[in-house]
């Protein structure tokens, strides 16, 4: 206990960084447009969150909740959920190498490159879950708030959300009509402009339009061609919405968005190459060739065109109808389909080392039907349920000339292996029911109980295809006296009925489970809350499109346990001129998800996923928000996480070496995560008001791998934001200046091994600019 003390009273002492604008609290003054003519404000000034299925102030809900306003995501220029770090303490965001965005939650996430993976942080707009993390690339557009929900939320929001939620809150059609553009211009000619109008088509009838296109040059620039340079954007986005209410007991939302993306790929920075073993002969050049080590330096070459070509397109429609006063009926219903193809170089360098071409097709269908009703004056209760149907294929063709991996058979007098591709089908199905009870026990306290039961079904089909010259499929068959593949044919290693051959692995697996929630709050005075919760979810089991040679390569990852301790408080002080929330967790992990490495025949050790038994994840959390004087808003929070695998488990690092894992941190999880801004508004006279405001973002150091290696450390990090600008004093418009990264500091997120190379993905350098919006 005296230790869990110590980390408490660390992140309490250091919670001087946290989001911008718009943490847990608002102004009295300060409104939310939550669409159809209602306002997401609660009476005390508190942002308005739907974190149980039902609209309560976000300072009363018993969990830990960051929720931040539309208006000050597009200020603080938070337009993707790459940068929503920078508003989130304890959100962490990388890029796994292969474009797959990986999300993390006070420590929990998996890092995985496959398209085809769920990951344990979900995703969400307006409560319809987005299943893949590639999917979520558009989600941060024309929004009223988003809520992030940290800790287990599965009893509500279902598998895989042990993490937490992020939920994606809309700007709806309106009653009265309403017209917004918002825009910006800097540095490497990056440039967004936005708009949505809104109104009335009939009496009982409204909709509303939103678009976004987002533009810019390259921002990368090539070690070995000085002319050379990489990293357009190309992104747009809309959403048309309709919403339909003849009366007051039933209302229709229908939803119809999505998002094309044809920018250019990040590339890699290459940072040092990698022999397998003392004999290893490496790429004529790679030993010599030059090391990036500034923000904008990469290398590549355009064996694929290295571009993007993503789409997604959603569908949804939301019904709620009173079935008395006290109980409503909610049916939700979503289809999503989203396509992949794009090219990669992940290697850093201009030598054909790893050069990709992935594409993909996912789609998804997720229906909820749930009933909610109050107990009187004495407490609210939810039961329903879930289905959810989703297919997803991927496709690698890797080029992979001049690696080691591809010069494997001159032994055998056979050519370099030039063209593989690693294929995935992957059909899930899962049934669930839920209930949630929240129930008062007098006027100081509530209890909280919830479970959810869910069956799930995970199918999967994966080979490695050998294409080109053949050399992977021939000099396998030689090594092992069976009848090579033919060209176009899958030559992974599969057991059948006749022997070892090539052939597609074929798996199963089914899994069920029950999360659950129990809590209890109280509440010794007027905005004051103290809470404590344990809580368990799932994430389910996982298949991945590998490099599979051999069957073993496809043992699926069985669904992870997380089990949550927490215990927190929200505090209002000084006349509610501070907010003070705090909590202390404790996560303990059975089961946790992993790319790793096996060992298969032929190839040595290869990438597989894995299971640890037993870890843990233990830290603390404080956010403030504090208005000191008129116009003065000062917000700051801190995480301090603290990771370790608990039981004896061995695998292989990145490098190929068999070490026990225990006592080992995570990798990707920085122990203290750190976020605070400053925002003064004054008036300049009586129809203008002037801004100025600046936001700080640290991250200290982790690793790329389980066991620390200086080949793929990730330094610690601060990043410093500033923005100032005059707006009307009503609203109606704004004009801004803003910089970020003001000191260009050179930062990466991602560093791993590809093959032969040591790379890392940096982050952006420097940028600044000009931004504006008008009210109509």
């Amino acid at each position: 206990m005296r230790t869990h003390t110590r980390i408490l009273l660390l992140a309490l002492g250091a919670g001087t960084a946290h989001t911008a604008i718009a943490a847990q609290q608002v102004a009295e003054n300060e409104t939310v447009d939550s669409g159809a003519g209602t306002e997401a404000v609660a009476a005390d000034g508190d942002i308005v969150v739907t974190a149980l299925k039902r609209e309560q102030a976000v300072n009363s809900v018993p969990m830990s909740i960051t929720a931040v306003t539309g208006d000050a995501l597009i200020q603080l220029g938070v337009t993707d959920l790459l940068s929503l770090q920078k508003v989130v303490p304890g959100f962490f965001t990388q890029d796994s190498s292969y474009g797959t965005p990986v999300y993390y939650l006070r420590g929990v996430g998996f890092y995985e490159q496959s398209a085809i993976v769920k990951s344990p942080v979900g995703v969400y707009i307006d409560e319809v879950p987005l299943p893949y993390p590639v999917m979520s690339a558009g989600a941060s557009f024309d929004l009223e708030r988003v809520e992030v929900l940290k800790g287990p939320q599965g009893t509500l929001f279902g598998a895989n959300a042990t993490g937490g939620a992020i939920n994606y809150v809309a700007a709806k059609p309106t009653r009265d009509f309403q017209a917004k553009i918002n825009g910006s211009y800097g540095r490497f000619d990056i440039a967004r402009l936005g708009g949505s109008i809104s109104g009335p088509l009939s009496d009982t009838l409204a909709a509303r339009v939103s678009l976004q296109h987002e533009s810019g040059g390259d921002w990368q620039t090539s070690l070995t061609r000085p002319d050379d340079t990489i990293g357009a954007r190309n992104f747009t986005q809309g959403r048309f919405q309709l919403l339909w209410e003849p009366g007051d007991a039933f209302s229709a939302h229908f939803t119809a968005s999505g998002f094309t993306d044809r920018s250019d790929t990040q590339q890699a920075q290459f940072v040092g190459a990698f022999a397998q073993t003392p004999t290893t002969v490496l790429a004529p050049g790679l030993l010599t060739y030059p090391i990036a080590d500034r923000g904008r330096e990469a290398d590549w070459n355009a064996r694929f065109p290295l571009k993007k070509d993503n789409s997604l397109y959603q569908l949804a429609l939301r019904a709620d109808a009173d079935l008395t006063d006290d109980i409503t009926l909610t049916s939700i219903s979503a289809y999503s389909k989203y396509k992949q193809d794009q090219g990669l170089d992940a290697d850093g360098t201009d030598l054909t080392i790893v050069g990709l071409h992935v594409t993909g097709d996912l789609e998804s269908y997720n229906q909820e039907l749930r009933l909610a009703g109050t107990l009187g004056s004495a407490g609210q209760w939810v039961v329903g349920g879930n289905y959810e149907k989703s297919n997803a294929f991927e496709n690698n063709l890797n080029d992979v000339g001049l690696s080691t991996t591809s010069r494997t058979f001159r032994a055998l007098g056979l050519p370099d292996i030039n063209l593989v591709s690693f294929e995935g089908w992957s059909r899930f199905e899962s049934y669930a029911i839920f209930g949630n009870l929240d129930y008062d026990l007098g006027d100081l306290v509530t209890v909280h109980l919830g479970g959810r039961y869910t069956d799930t079904d995970l199918d999967f089909e994966g080979c490695t295809r050998t294409l080109g010259n053949n050399s992977f499929g021939i000099g396998v068959a030689r090594l092992l006296g069976i009848t090579a593949p033919a060209v176009g044919s899958c030559a992974t290693l599969v057991t059948t009925p006749t022997g070892l051959n090539f052939g597609l692995a074929r798996k199963s697996l089914p899994e069920d489970n029950f999360s659950w929630r129990i809590g209890i709050d109280f509440k010794p005075a007027a905005n004051q809350l103290i809470y404590a919760n344990v809580s368990r979810g799932y994430k389910s089991g996982a298949f991945s499109s590998l490099a599979g040679s051999a069957e073993g390569q496809y043992v699926p990852a069985v669904q992870e346990e997380l089990t949550a301790y927490e215990v927190g408080f929200k505090s209002a002080l000084a006349d509610r001129r501070v907010q003070l929330n705090g909590a202390f967790f404790y996560y303990d992990y059975k089961d946790k998800q992993l790319r790793g490495r096996t060992q298969v025949p032929v190839f040595n050790f290869l990438e597989a996923l894995i299971n640890i038994p037993k870890s843990r994840v233990q830290g603390a959390e404080l956010q403030l928000t504090a208005t000191p004087v008129d116009g003065l808003k000062i917000t700051a929070g801190g995480v301090y996480v603290d990771t370790k695998i608990t039981a004896n488990y061995s695998n292989f690092t990145q490098f190929g070496q068999l070490a026990s894992f225990k006592a080992r941190n995570f990798p990707y999880t920085p122990k203290w995560q750190l976020n605070a801004d400053v925002a003064y508004d004054f008036a300049v006279n009586g129809d203008l008001d002037a801004y100025v405001g600046a936001g700080i973002t640290h991250r200290s150091s982790t690793s790329g791998d389980f066991v620390p290696d200086p080949r793929v450390a990730i330094d610690a990090y601060t990043l410093l934001d500033l923005r100032a600008g005059i707006e009307d004093a009503n609203g109606k418009w704004r004009i801004g200046l803003y910089g970020r990264n003001i000191t260009n500091e050179y930062y990466w997120t991602t560093a791993t091994r590809r093959s032969d190379a040591i790379v890392r993905f940096a982050g952006m350098p420097a940028t600044y600019g000009i931004d504006f919006s008008v009210s109509f």
